[in-house]
């Protein structure tokens, strides 16, 4: 494997694929993110600064790289990828920069803008389920914001093919689902449960499985059901309330099977766009 370049000293102006980095926007256990400027163009982009090769011999593949997948699609929901290298050991990432941030889950959204985002995620999930391709990391710091209500799914570290091989417990506590805490195979009905997270957060303004520290939140999704939304936010419709709760089921046999499944409820409340 490649040894990673160092990261420069803070106040050092750091170079890579004709880009200058500008200002650090996130960092996690994958890599780190950065606006930049294209100096060929002036144009800013966003760009991930890999800790390892994202390109892996598993799951299933002789060299699966998600990055360089995503970079061969076009969706309006999935953010676009222009490009993926290595320079002097440094593995990164080109893609485009959000203008309005990550979606914000600690408070209550309206009920139209909950529903208009919760659809964008959808079908982007539909998207990468009809390619193959499972996100397992849906949450809020991974939705991109864009001006007119846009939403676009981010970070595709952990996205593997549908239905690869059990592996080690993988995601974001809070979000994955009880099987990807548990290392168990997997498939499209692990994201409907973090997108169930999601809009039962957007639509109550509180976490299902919120807890004390990270062995207190895996064991409420493991074991404790949340209140139904409705019980929380009266006004809510009880189709929705329903959905959601059936998307955080423990069981995956109990949940929606497909995104396109979860689109048809939501498009069956008749609530307007905001």
């Amino acid at each position: 494997m490649p040894t990673q370049s160092p990261l420069p000293d803070p106040g050092t102006t750091l170079h890579i694929g004709g880009l200058q980095l500008r200002t650090l926007i996130k960092s996690g256990a994958t890599g780190s993110i950065h606006a930049a400027v294209d100096t060929a163009t002036g144009r800013m982009v966003a760009v991930k600064l890999f800790n390892h090769s994202p390109a892996t011999a598993d799951p299933g593949t002789p060299r699966y790289n998600p990055w360089e997948f995503i970079a061969s699609l076009n969706h309006p929901n999935i953010i676009k990828i222009f490009g993926t290298g290595c320079e002097n050991g440094q593995h990164y990432a080109i893609m485009e920069l959000s203008s309005s941030g990550t979606l914000n889950t600690s408070q209550q959204h309206p009920l139209p803008r909950a529903i208009t985002l919760a659809r964008q995620i959808l079908h982007a999930l539909d998207h990468l389920h009809a390619h193959g391709q499972i996100h397992l990391d849906i949450k809020p710091g991974n939705l991109l914001l864009f001006p007119d209500n846009r939403l676009k799914v981010s970070d595709f570290g952990l996205m593997r093919p549908l239905r690869a091989p059990a592996t080690r417990p993988m995601g974001s506590p809070g979000f994955m689902s009880p099987e990807q805490i548990m290392g168990l195979p997997l498939d499209q009905r692990s994201d409907l449960f973090s997108l169930g997270v999601v809009l039962y957060r957007m639509v109550t303004g509180r976490s299902p499985f919120g807890g004390r520290g990270v062995s207190d939140i895996i064991y409420r999704t493991l074991l404790i059901t949340p209140p139904q939304p409705a019980l929380l936010q009266p006004n809510l419709p009880t189709a929705l309330s329903h959905v959601i709760m059936q998307a955080l089921t423990k069981r995956p046999s109990q949940r929606l099977t497909h995104a396109a499944d979860f689109l048809a409820v939501l498009d069956s409340l008749e609530i307007g766009t905001q």
